[in-house]
């Protein structure tokens, strides 16, 4: 069925302002014309009409970085940082059967859905063994349920924090601090391979699979360099978290002697198809190996707060000219998917840092980071997060009345 939606408003981040009295045409899932003039349906085509009076359209927002599981763990927890709130995240009872994936996966794509995002790259976790079965629950649930998705299996395989604090307390390695880890760096790639071979690209096109190693602090650099080589040969995403905490960015410098960016570049790991969630704590050189590089830097605004994380350095990235995207990150560091929460957190944290009001970020931009720096995330630059002829159809209509 064609959908044509008349009299809509237009608000592209590609385009300046709001353009009025638009057309929009849609045949399968792409946008066939966009048109001041009046458009009516083709003869002989079902059609389904939509009075656009009132609407305004946006490019999907997309969240580009979260983690379905949390969907079932919002309110969890309060003023926790990051490295306490994860010895909660894995408690036994968060060990989800393949039917509790699939549903945590279905309640977060419907709170995304209702507050406007149309697309997700979902790092997701277990607590136990990554298992093909785990990975066909989730992409089953965005299957079924029709969001985007890029489906990120996260893994980690060499806890360098844990190491560390063995080597500060021996006594902890009696208590279990430290464990075998639940996945080897050859099984978790075995894993990964036969993921793509299955799922990537199904649903014509709309399911993606992508590597996802939780970070540099938690894996083996045969696991990371493994993981790329399976996303290229797909020509897919790198997904990982960077220096979310400032434990974490003093533990990489301790084990690598240098920055966790420098040691992803130096290891032909920062690449165009490479997004790093968090980057919180990064330097100069940081960001201008990452603008070098074509890496996206995925900012999660909201949950970098709740956890007292930091401030990412958005607008020295953005005065470099590096790819940004948005994420709400997981339910339980955030509370919700909801993108506009997302937009709005953003707009206002990084007015603090920087007492020249010229570089604070316009809607403009972080429009553009929530729509066109989620796409290319996805891998998508060219098919989503603007609303002209040929793209993908995935497109917002919000109310104004």
């Amino acid at each position: 069925m064609d959908i044509l939606v008349k009299s809509v408003a237009i608000l592209d981040p590609k385009r300046d302002g709001i353009t009025a009295n638009q057309s929009i045409s849609i045949h399968g899932n792409r946008i066939k014309n966009v048109s001041r003039d009046p458009l009516e349906p083709e003869p002989g085509l079902e059609t389904k009409v939509i009075d656009g009076n009132g609407l305004l359209a946006i490019p999907g927002l997309i969240n580009a970085h979260a983690h379905s599981p949390e969907n079932f763990l919002k309110g969890r927890s309060e003023r926790l940082p990051l490295e306490l709130w994860l010895f909660d995240l894995s408690w036994p009872p968060f060990t989800f059967s393949e039917r509790e994936i699939y549903l945590a996966c279905q309640v977060g794509a419907i709170d995304m859905l209702r507050s406007g995002t149309t697309a997700v790259v979902d790092h997701f976790w277990v607590n136990g063994v990554m298992s093909g079965a785990a990975l066909d629950a989730a992409m089953s649930a965005y299957r079924d349920i029709g969001l985007r998705a890029g489906i990120a299996p996260l893994v980690d395989d060499d806890d360098k924090i844990k190491r560390l604090l063995i080597e500060r307390e021996p006594i902890l390695a009696d208590a279990g601090v430290v464990s075998v880890p639940a996945v080897t760096a050859a099984e978790y790639l075995d894993v990964l391979a036969a993921f793509f071979e299955k799922w990537h690209g199904a649903e014509d096109g709309r399911l993606r699979c992508l590597a996802g190693p939780d970070g540099a602090q938690w894996c083996s650099l045969d696991l990371m360099r493994g993981a790329m080589d399976i996303a290229r040969q797909h020509q897919s995403g790198f997904h990982m978290h960077v220096n979310e905490t400032k434990l974490q960015a003093l533990t990489c410098e301790k084990f690598f002697g240098k920055s966790t960016v420098a040691f992803l570049d130096d290891n032909d790991l920062l690449h165009e198809n490479t997004s790093l969630a968090h980057c919180v704590w990064i330097s100069d050189d940081d960001i201008e190996r990452i603008a070098r590089s074509g890496a996206t830097v995925v900012h999660n605004s909201v949950c970098n707060l709740k956890l007292g994380s930091g401030f990412a350095p958005i607008l020295d990235l953005h005065k470099h000219g590096a790819h940004v995207a948005l994420a709400a990150d997981g339910a339980a560091s955030n509370d919700n998917q909801n993108m506009f929460d997302v937009m709005k957190v953003t707009g206002l944290m990084h007015t603090v840092r920087s007492s020249d009001h010229q570089r604070w970020l316009s809607a403009k931009t972080i429009l553009e980071m929530a729509t066109s720096g989620g796409a290319r995330v996805l891998g998508l630059e060219e098919e989503l997060g603007a609303i002209e002829p040929g793209r993908l159809a995935d497109l917002t209509l919000l109310d104004l009345s």
